[in-house]
């Protein structure tokens, strides 16, 4: 079905978000130097074990920094987010593309290990394993992740892009920038996938709830996976 023809059988007004594309764009820039910054520091600490975890944590919170300014200035109510109820069915849809999306990584990952790189579940258990104390980046990962990012990627990015450019180039787009967010090679096709994946879910239903769901069901079973192999292999 192309993008005309879902976005004909569905209202505009339905689409229409009380922010600007503007806003949009200006939202992601102060993500984006938020970011660096905190990475700067990370790393001239990066020897205290205490500040990277809560680096982690703040780099996590720090996609709710432009949301927050956004909205205080515009008045948007928080709900304009897609804090809606939805049809039950969309998580169905959502597990059945997302073994799609499973399948299409494990031949991403098979090609990469191939060429002699480390896939992304491999980075994240290296990561994993230098951490004195993984529960931030647990936390980080299965608690925080799931709604942060949904508010940021789905709910304000995709939303401001949707309303001027349909669905589909929305969905692109923010899915193109929830996997530079990762900021690691070998993970932009498999964030890139599930990013789109999720747009997707929250076009269908018009609500961030689905895509929290699936978000979280996703990193808590990698996240349960990495920690019973970092177990294994003590």
């Amino acid at each position: 079905m192309s993008e005309e023809t879902v976005s004909s059988a569905v209202p505009e007004d339905k689409f229409s978000v009380p922010w600007t594309l503007g806003d949009t764009w200006l939202g992601l820039g102060i993500f984006v130097l938020l970011t660096l910054g905190i990475l700067v520091l990370v790393e001239f600490v990066k020897e205290t074990s205490f500040i990277q975890n809560i680096g982690l944590i703040i780099l996590e919170l720090l996609y709710l920094v432009p949301v927050i300014v956004i909205f205080a200035w515009r008045r948007v109510p928080w709900k304009a987010l897609g804090f809606e109820s939805f049809d039950k069915g969309i998580l169905g849809i959502g597990c059945g593309l997302l073994v799609v999306a499973y399948m299409i990584i494990i031949v991403h990952n098979l090609i990469i290990a191939h060429v002699g790189l480390l896939t992304q579940g491999e980075e994240i258990f290296q990561f994993f394993s230098e951490l004195e104390n993984p529960l931030a980046l647990l936390i980080v990962g299965v608690i925080l992740a799931p709604i942060i990012e949904e508010i940021f990627f789905r709910g304000f990015l995709f939303n401001g892009f949707r309303q001027h450019f349909g669905w589909n180039k929305a969905a692109l787009l923010s899915a193109l920038f929830f996997s530079l967010a990762h900021v690691q090679l070998v993970t932009l096709i498999p964030t890139f996938i599930l990013g789109y994946l999720l747009a997707y879910l929250f076009h269908k239903s018009n609500s961030l709830w689905p895509g929290i769901i699936l978000h979280f069901l996703v990193n808590s079973f990698g996240f349960c996976m990495i920690y019973a192999v970092s177990q294994f292999s003590i």
